[in-house]
């Protein structure tokens, strides 16, 4: 059964006006964002801590408020691979609530402290699919991730300098702030070769090259990227 944990971040009050401003839930009036949210709660995670399980039932769905999580899925071989991050404004496990006996498809891991609202499926099934905008934008996530998983597979065959340079602007452009280069969630080697169907071995190559290059600037808990224009242009070698 989900934990929920006592955040002390008080009501959605105090998250309401960036909520308001996330895609899922722009142009809606604010009573119609509160009854979409009725009877969730805060939940935080810290770094590597499970928000959901894959198999275990699906009695809740969540809206990301702060820092990031990363979605998974075991291969055959045992290992995971990541299928997607989730930054603020994402939902996770939305769609799964229609179904009555629904279960996770993936598992849910934290990057970093983080921070959800999280719902139950009774808000999903008598708020979200009566509500024929927001099922529209629910599924363009849905397509849009889709669509991103698609291109990684398309570029499967390319060198892995160039895997990592999509990876790392493609975080970089969901999780830093305006005019800033940095990926601010610690994002391992391990992950980023998990998310490129790589080696953590390959991957830690390709950022020790950058690094000594002086393209980018790297610890535990943040990547910088020093030069943007000579990652981009490694990128669009592939295209």
């Amino acid at each position: 059964m989900e934990k929920q944990n006592d955040t002390g971040f008080g009501s959605i009050e105090n998250f309401l006006p960036e909520i308001l401003a996330y895609p899922i839930f722009q142009g809606l009036k604010k009573e119609q964002v509160l009854e979409l949210l009725l009877g969730g709660v805060t939940r935080s995670s810290k770094h590597r801590e499970y928000l959901y399980r894959q198999g275990d039932p699906a009695n809740f769905f969540s809206i990301v408020l702060r820092g990031a999580y990363k979605l998974t899925k075991p291969t055959p071989q045992g290992d995971d691979v990541i299928l997607y991050f989730s930054c603020p404004g994402d939902a996770i496990g939305a769609l799964v609530m229609a179904h009555p006996m629904g279960v996770y498809p993936v598992s849910v891991v934290a990057m970093g402290p983080s921070l959800v609202w999280q719902i139950p499926k009774k808000t999903y099934q008598q708020s979200w699919m009566t509500n024929a905008s927001v099922t529209i934008r629910l599924q363009n996530l849905v397509f849009n991730r889709m669509s991103l998983l698609q291109g990684e597979k398309t570029r499967q065959k390319t060198p892995v300098a160039q895997k990592v340079a999509y990876v790392v602007l493609q975080l970089i452009e969901k999780y830093s702030t305006e005019g800033e280069n940095i990926l601010p969630v610690p994002v391992t080697r391990k992950e980023i070769a998990d998310s490129i169907g790589s080696s953590v071995e390959s991957v830690i190559r390709v950022m020790s090259e950058w690094s000594q290059a002086g393209l980018v600037r790297t610890n535990e808990s943040h990547i910088e990227v020093l030069n943007t224009a000579r990652i981009v242009e490694m990128l669009k070698q592939d295209l």
